[in-house]
């Protein structure tokens, strides 16, 4: 997946609006375990989202996140063509700093810092 990665001033308010990635993980397997194969469920799902994730991490790296979190990080949703995709908003314990990596371009936040 090509991600959009953006260092953006501290986000203090609303993390508790979003999942978390463990929680996202834990709906994904849980659907999937609730629905039949018959109703288009991949059941790779859950390794193709965690795959994402260590790429995403990868991505906020080379941004500049350090590696550590203030945050547990989450998971936002955005409409992208014929569906919703996902992308990681990180919260590093240094200062605060924000990583939000996305699967579109999300323009206005190219000017934020």
């Amino acid at each position: 997946m090509t991600w959009h990665t953006y260092e953006v001033p501290p986000i203090d308010f609303g993390w508790n609006n979003l999942r978390t990635v463990r929680e996202t993980v834990k709906s994904l397997a849980a659907r999937m375990q609730s629905e039949s194969l018959e109703n288009d469920i991949d059941p790779s799902e859950v390794q193709h989202f965690l795959a994402n994730w260590e790429s995403a991490k990868a991505e906020a790296s080379a941004a500049g996140w350090e590696g550590d979190l203030r945050h547990e990080p989450v998971v936002f949703w955005i409409p992208d063509d014929t569906e919703f995709s996902y992308g990681f908003v990180l919260k590093q314990d240094n200062n605060g700093t924000t990583y939000v990596v996305s699967p579109v371009p999300l323009p206005w936040l190219e000017s934020v810092y």
